[in-house]
């Protein structure tokens, strides 16, 4: 008799369970919609504010963040046309890039105010900077090396005992990764001074076989 009333209160609660079921669902989906919509609400009221902070504080940001060199030379450049450091800080930039194009325009501007600042001065006016980048550019650039290469060959037919001009052969070839040319001049710059220092050097990077 107490198995039987057992049975029928389960029976009972399984039909309870199974009436309660589709109820506490619907439940669960309500719930869900009304989080949507107010996540939506909340989305629609704190949005457009939040958005609004974003932009400000990311021009905070772009006033506090210090800016490059390259970009402040370009900036001043923009004011003023004639910034004689912002057009070396700008060359300096382009020979690091292999931009040598650019380069060789910052680099003229640059020359240009020297020029156009020492026009009351007599005698040719030169600047430590300017010279450095100048040869920086020569010594890397490849048409300004070719264009060494042939001055340098001019310059040993009419000396063809000047040891310096054939170390600089040689270097000049080695920038090309023109190794036999490099060791031809290196050799005869060694035989015209066995004890010469910078050809030594030079000798060492450049490949035995």
């Amino acid at each position: 008799m107490a198995k039987v009333k057992k049975a029928n209160q389960l029976e009972r609660v399984n039909r309870v369970t199974e009436k309660v079921k589709p109820w506490v669902g619907n439940r669960i989906v309500e719930a869900r919609k009304l989080g949507e919509h107010r996540a939506a609400r909340a989305a629609r009221r704190w949005g457009a504010p939040a958005g609004v902070v974003l932009v400000i504080f990311l021009l905070i940001g772009s006033f506090l963040i210090p800016k490059n060199p390259f970009q402040q030379a370009k900036e001043n450049l923009l004011s003023n046309p004639n910034d004689f450091q912002a057009q070396i800080i700008l060359a300096e930039a382009f020979l690091a890039n292999n931009q040598f194009e650019e380069a060789e325009k910052a680099l003229l501007l640059a020359e240009s105010q020297i020029y156009q600042s020492t026009s009351q001065v007599l005698g040719e006016q030169t600047n430590p900077q300017l010279d450095e980048l100048w040869q920086k550019k020569h010594y890397s650039d490849p048409n300004d090396i070719k264009r060494l290469i042939v001055a340098w060959g001019k310059l040993i037919e009419e000396k063809p005992d000047y040891r310096d001009a054939y170390l600089q052969l040689a270097y000049l070839h080695y920038k090309l990764y023109e190794n036999e040319e490099a060791k031809e001049y290196l050799e005869k710059a060694l035989e015209l001074d066995p004890n010469f220092k910078p050809a030594k050097e030079l000798e060492k990077f450049l490949p035995n076989n």
